[in-house]
């Protein structure tokens, strides 16, 4: 029987100051869907389990400017709230593919975030959109961009007693379209075995990509920015070989690993493909946005 004390604080404050008191020893219990599957195999084993559900004002999004999502946010919630929204469509298809509907009621943004897999769903799509991320603790709140938080499997960039209380996007170029593609064993209830996001924004011309972002998940130690693709597709006319090319390069950038999903080759092959549609789809999106202004 694993044994622990539960705290349930109603404050930030008291979070942090139940995390700098236990330190090693204590958890946060977001949505659990992780965190309690952790705890039943015996790979945690924490003494103290603190609860961020007497917090509140970590869930939501408001709009200022850009987008900002609060780390308790639910992956349904969000996906409801951005359901009417082209530009974001690419993060409501990974949270729509993140587990079942019982477990997206459930999960929460910042936990799947923290929890730094490396098929963590709505990484790709976040690091596609430019994400900064907001970290409160005990020397106060700090940001820090998305892109380098999650350092390897299970690991992240926070500090001692800090907490996620919200992840913040920018606001996106005019013309703007997103896509995530993931593939998986069973539909919805699994991990990726490689997911690939897209963010492209295209010039006044309509066919210029002024702006490519492009990200890969369960490819590599942690979801990460196909920089050597970015680079050849941005300020390009975007076509299919075009697209191919830069889809052979992230490829190139996989570090995959085989295991009882799938072969590191067949993961490198599985890049190669979705990165080229991903990218299409998303360029064919922002030709959409422009047609609707």
């Amino acid at each position: 029987m694993i044994r622990f004390e539960y705290h349930e604080p109603t404050s930030l404050a008291e979070v942090v100051a139940l995390l700098g008191r236990y330190g090693d020893e204590a958890a946060v219990l977001a949505g659990g869907t992780a965190l309690l599957i952790d705890m039943r195999h015996g790979e945690c084993r924490p003494g103290h389990l603190i609860s961020l559900w007497g917090t509140p004002q970590l869930a939501g999004l408001h709009w200022n400017g850009g987008l900002g999502i609060g780390a308790l946010t639910t992956v349904s919630q969000l996906s409801e709230a951005l359901d009417a929204m082209p530009p974001m469509r690419g993060l409501v298809e990974a949270a729509r593919l993140l587990g079942g509907r019982q477990v997206q009621n459930v999960a929460t943004v910042g936990g799947n975030l923290c929890k730094a897999s490396p098929g963590a769903d709505l990484a790709p799509p976040l690091l596609c959109l430019e994400a900064t991320l907001r970290l409160h603790g005990p020397d106060g709140e700090r940001t820090a961009p998305l892109d380098g938080f999650l350092t390897g499997p299970d690991r992240t960039d926070l500090r001692p007693a800090e907490v996620l209380t919200e992840i913040e996007i920018p606001r996106l170029p005019p013309r703007t379209g997103t896509s995530f593609l993931k593939v998986m064993r069973r539909h919805a209830v699994d991990c990726s075995i490689v997911a690939a996001a897209a963010c492209v924004s295209l010039a006044q011309d309509g066919r210029t990509a002024s702006r490519v972002r492009i990200a890969v998940g369960a490819a590599a130690p942690t979801p990460f920015r196909a920089r050597r693709a970015e680079g050849l597709l941005s300020g390009a006319v975007l076509d299919p070989s075009l697209a191919r090319s830069a889809a052979r390069l992230a490829r190139d950038e996989a570090s995959p690993i085989s295991d009882v999903r799938a072969s590191a080759e067949y993961r490198q092959m599985l890049v190669e493909a979705l990165v080229e549609r991903a990218v299409l789809l998303a360029a064919e999106r922002a030709k959409a946005a422009q047609e609707r202004q």
